[in-house]
């Protein structure tokens, strides 16, 4: 009976379900009257459906009349009717437009600028340079000359030997490499002293030029002279001053403690996770997801994503919230097995704490049992040079 052109789909089809004693006489009807029908299923012994031409619905009353049926239009499709729906939502396709417009306006903004790479230098300095040299959060990508910025950084920053930076959707990515910066060496015909760096008990004393003012056995601290680069007469009067050259030994120490309940309790998790689901809208969070976390204790971990649209990224943010659940298990430790992990967590914090390869003189090793828990302190001594330069102003 026909099937649907372009011209009828732009004017518009619709489905339609017939319900009636004798489909069949329904069928001829239609096409008697020159009414086209397509795609008829029979659905069942009285029921029938099949897709028309919107205008021509109004025909079927004589047809419905003569076989004593029941019509029910099931589907609207074509432009026509989409077109009838956008009239109806117009204020709201506008809207979605306005709204797609304001983000792709935004999306060409700074919103975020992440630094990374920095070890020694403060972030905040590198950001105020950032900042000054023209790229800050607020203005738009193309107002930006990357290659200036990155030119003008390097020269207000000497501790700086790269910078790359690009622009990751609304982020501009700043990854930075330090320079290895000479030691801060003063010159020979400058006149020095050589002061202690740290506390401790002088083992050594090797003068090459200067005045030395300690000796084996005295306890020094912090800032003291050691070898003056004043030198005096019999009188202790200033004589001359010199670049102070030596190297002082002495012994300094290093500590470290720990406790151990002998009922010792350990974390871990259930395996059980909840999250909360956040868009972060210009720093107000809106919440999508908002899971009952209902436990008592549990590790927390934030995600955060950009919410990309159509290819480009928004400054709207994805804010992903895990709640890990876990619980604290119990073991028994016997006093020994207590004071035994107790002296090896000691002995890894004491390692943070010493100088490369050091020259270890003597270990010392507290434990006591108080309480039902173990404490032990670990003091190691060893023997540095603690002299270092500092310039006579």
């Amino acid at each position: 009976m026909g099937s649907i052109s372009i011209k009828d789909f732009m004017n518009g089809f619709i489905v339609v379900n017939v319900e009636g004693l004798n489909p069949e006489k329904f069928i001829n009807l239609c096409s008697r009257n020159g009414i086209n029908l397509w795609d008829i299923n029979k659905l069942s012994y009285t029921v029938i459906e099949f897709k028309m031409k919107h205008k021509e619905y109004k025909y079927l009353k004589e047809v419905i009349k003569k076989t004593s049926s029941r019509t029910k239009i099931i589907k609207k499709k074509g432009f026509h009717f989409l077109y009838g729906k956008i009239r109806r939502r117009k204020f709201f396709i506008v809207g979605i437009a306005i709204f797609l417009t304001i983000l792709l306006y935004l999306s060409n903004i700074v919103w975020i600028i992440d630094i990374n790479g920095e070890k020694k230098i403060p972030k905040e300095h590198i950001y105020n340079t950032l900042k000054s040299s023209g790229l800050n959060e607020g203005i738009l990508k193309n107002k930006i000359n990357l290659r200036e910025v990155e030119s003008s950084v390097l020269k207000q920053i000497n501790e700086i030997s790269l910078i790359n930076i690009k622009f990751i959707g609304t982020r501009a990515r700043v990854e930075i490499v330090e320079r290895t910066m000479p030691p801060n060496i003063i010159p020979l015909d400058k006149p020095t002293n050589i002061v202690a760096a740290k506390n401790g008990v002088i083992s050594k004393v090797l003068s090459y030029k200067g005045q030395t003012m300690v000796q084996t056995g005295d306890y020094v601290k912090k800032g003291q002279i050691l070898i003056s680069g004043i030198i005096t007469d019999n009188t202790n009067v200033p004589s001359k001053v010199v670049h102070a050259m030596g190297v002082v030994t002495a012994k300094t120490w290093y500590e470290a403690k720990q406790e151990i309940s002998c009922d010792f309790k350990f974390e871990i998790r259930t395996g059980r996770l909840k999250k909360k689901v956040y868009y972060n809208i210009m720093g107000k969070k809106v919440s999508i997801k908002n899971d009952n976390i209902g436990f008592q204790y549990y590790d927390k971990i934030e995600e955060k994503n950009p919410l990309i649209i159509a290819g480009y990224e928004t400054p709207i943010e994805i804010l992903t919230e895990y709640y890990y659940e876990k619980e604290y298990q119990a073991i028994k430790l016997s006093p020994e097995e207590a004071i035994k992990m107790a002296i090896k967590k000691a002995e890894e914090d004491l390692n943070k704490l010493l100088p490369k390869d050091p020259q270890i003189i003597e270990k010392k090793i507290e434990k006591n049992l108080v309480e039902n828990k173990a404490r032990v302190r670990v003091l190691v001594i060893i023997a540095e040079n603690i002299g270092v330069l500092e310039e006579i102003k």
